[in-house]
């Protein structure tokens, strides 16, 4: 078989449609003149007689192929072995050009781009004339010379700005689109190259911008590694606030210049610096007094929120999740465009379909920041925009929209501590709207998931058994959307179940006598113990089952579940600053809970993250509970910030009366809802 490119796009078209094609249709598919193609369906008409199909044309309505089903499949399997560019993919032979062009270092004749592509020259230049346009967006000269070659023209600060939007472009996975711009390997050793790293302000970024900079780190390297550095002179003003930004930008410039042996410059340290300057991070400081917020910044929030909506601009201005997370968001924002710095929103277009009205609003939003600071807000931050403004509508609606119940399940890899502070995040957002439980993994095969209408997971599952929900363990505002739309959607199908069994008053009754016990056997049992502050994790879980167990075989079955506990997976919670150390085993008869203190100001070994308490929880293996009084401690970890200070640093006395009070309430709640 031996047809030409152009012949294999045109058979391609019409082999894949169900209906006849007008030749203008075809025509412009293929970028060529309606009389080159009607010259083409001639040539192709005698050649598809060897196949036993024929190329019929009908005036009015168009072109097609006609004869068996078998042939026509047999025909384009033997196309597809070609591997010719499918014509349907225009858009990625394009994005494949720009790739090529990127790439080369020295001009290239039309034939060599035509030859990768497998297509003729004249589509080669059809699609120069459109990439063009992206590269003159990215401030860059395509150049077509005759006799000479194609070659781009450009400042190098500019071209490494396009390479971030080229590997972002259309890509959900732009790491390895970025793979196919340079080695994998330089990749790689940036990315071992920072996790060597350790520091706090990296662990704050967003994973999104994390990525950023690793994708930036990548391509500074690869272009300093081929002799293209960046000479433009940039200074830079350092407030004493930003030091320590710039001493983390200083630190990573340092330590990749000694892994690829490489000499970097002041302006790659001051562009690193921007870069994670305008980073978005990974969830707001909620012990920030929002007083303490500069003027400017607040009346503007403030502002920006009237201009959003007048009608629910007061109840919006109540809401300090939305102003926290404004703040944290303005910063780094205003910063990025002042800088030329451009955000990558992959749910763009996501967000602009599933709200177009809160999207609309945030065109006002947008204005009052330009205004101020004489400064153009493009389209991917007016997305980010709209994810906390729409985040906030929604916890507004939820005051008074629901009428029953949800049931929400959360399932989170990271154990009990973040699934607990997940649980409670979403309990605080919806209220009193949703029921939320907190399941292990073991729960998705038992019954207690099957009145599950919501599954949230923090990781994949891996299965298609199950309908879920993937979020971000802190909860991000765009996980508030899915989870808030998920809500309506169920309530909006509900129907009330008739024969749904009513649990009868003495079962109820017998319920809340399990609960009595179990608090009674917490508060009795609990105790306070400060030791060596070297000490060991494993040498903790020893000395958990030493205290707790009765005998050697239950001081054996608490070891041995802690230990099994670990391996499912860590259960440091950095952001709080303890461990939560829990299980469920056959070495207790009742819940049991005990406070572990180093004796200097926190744990030295490596493992605890400079937790300065480690909170054991065990709980009989054969309770039958879905949820015990004793998950309310650990709740109120995550909520209560007097009851937490006083874990890290109160007398056993202050902690027993916070335990006492959390427990009670827990019980008054369950007997209100008897």
């Amino acid at each position: 078989m031996n047809f030409s490119a152009r012949s294999i796009q045109t058979l391609f078209l019409l082999l894949r449609s169900a209906k006849p094609i007008p030749a203008g249709i075809l025509a412009e598919n293929l970028q060529i003149s309606k009389r080159t193609m009607f010259r083409e369906l001639s040539s192709l008409s005698k050649r598809l007689t060897d196949y036993d199909l024929k190329l019929d044309t009908k005036s009015k309505k168009g072109v097609s192929i006609t004869g068996s089903e078998f042939n026509k499949y047999k025909l384009l399997d033997q196309l597809k072995d070609l591997e010719y560019v499918d014509p349907q993919n225009i858009e990625e032979r394009r994005d494949r050009l720009i790739l090529e062009l990127l790439k080369q270092e020295e001009p290239q004749k039309i034939y060599y781009y035509s030859s990768i592509l497998k297509v003729s020259n004249g589509t080669i230049s059809n699609d120069l004339d459109n990439i063009e346009k992206w590269f003159s967006k990215n401030n860059i000269a395509l150049i077509r010379k005759s006799g000479f070659g194609i070659y781009l023209d450009y400042r190098e600060e500019d071209y490494r700005k396009a390479c971030m939007n080229y590997v972002y472009k259309n890509s959900e996975d732009p790491l390895k689109k970025l793979s196919n711009l340079i080695q994998p390997d330089i990749i790689n050793k940036v990315i071992t190259s920072i996790k060597q790293l350790k520091n706090d302000r990296l662990d704050e970024l967003a994973e999104s911008s994390y990525l950023e900079i690793i994708i930036y780190l990548s391509i500074m390297i690869n272009r300093t590694l081929v002799g293209k550095k960046n000479r433009e002179i940039k200074y830079l003003k350092l407030e004493e606030k930003n030091i320590k930004d710039y001493e983390l930008a200083l630190e990573l410039i340092s330590l990749l210049s000694r892994q690829f042996s490489i000499k970097c410059n002041t302006t790659d340290i001051i562009y690193l610096y921007m870069y994670i300057k305008s980073a978005k991070l990974q969830h707001i400081n909620e012990s920030e007094d929002i007083l303490d917020t500069e003027s400017n910044i607040r009346s503007m929030i403030y502002e920006m929120i009237q201009n959003y909506d007048s009608v629910i601009a007061y109840q919006l201005k109540q809401d300090t999740d939305l102003i926290r997370g404004l703040i944290a968001h303005i910063r780094p924002t205003i910063f990025r465009l002042k800088h030329g710095i451009e955000i990558q929103n992959p749910f763009q277009d996501e967000i602009k379909t599933l709200y177009p009205k809160v999207y609309e609003k945030i065109q006002r939003v947008a204005k009052i920041i330009e205004k101020k600071f004489n400064l153009k807000i493009p389209e991917q931050e007016l997305g980010l925009l709209a994810i906390h403004f729409g985040g906030a509508e929604v916890r507004l609606k939820n005051n008074y929209k629901f009428k029953r119940k949800v049931n929400i399940g959360v399932i989170c890899s990271s154990g009990i501590g973040i699934s607990t502070l997940l649980s409670s995040r979403i309990s605080n957002i919806f209220n009193d709207k949703v029921k939320v439980r907190t399941l292990s993994f073991s729960d998705l095969s038992s019954d207690k998931i099957q009145d599950i209408e919501i599954l949230i997971s923090t990781f994949d599952l891996n299965t298609d058994k199950y309908n879920y929900i993937k979020v971000n363990p802190m909860l991000t505002e765009k996980d508030v959307l899915l989870i808030s739309k998920e809500i309506e959607k169920i309530l909006k199908c509900a129907k009330p179940n008739k024969n749904a069994k009513k649990i009868d008053t003495l079962t109820q009754i017998e319920r809340i006598n399990l609960i009595s016990k179990e608090i009674s056997s917490i508060i009795k049992n609990f105790e306070l113990y400060t030791i060596n502050s070297h000490i060991k994790l494993d040498e903790i879980m020893h000395l958990v089952s030493e205290l707790i167990g009765e005998n050697e075989n239950s001081k054996n079955h608490i070891y041995k579940d802690l230990k099994n506990r670990e391996k499912l997976s860590n259960q440091v919670i950095p952001e709080f600053g303890f461990t939560l150390l829990h299980a469920k085993t056959k070495g207790v008869n009742e819940s049991k809970l005990l406070l572990i203190r180093p004796k200097s100001k926190y744990f030295k070994d490596t493992y605890f993250s400079k937790s300065t308490a480690v909170v054991a929880m065990l709980i009989p293996d054969n309770d039958p509970r879905d949820t015990l009084a004793i998950s309310s401690i650990s709740n109120s970890l995550f909520e209560d910030e007097v009851f937490l200070h006083n874990i890290k640093n109160g007398s056993k006395e202050e902690i027993k009366h916070d335990i006492e009070e959390v427990l009670k309430q827990y019980l008054a709640e369950q007997v209100k809802n008897l």
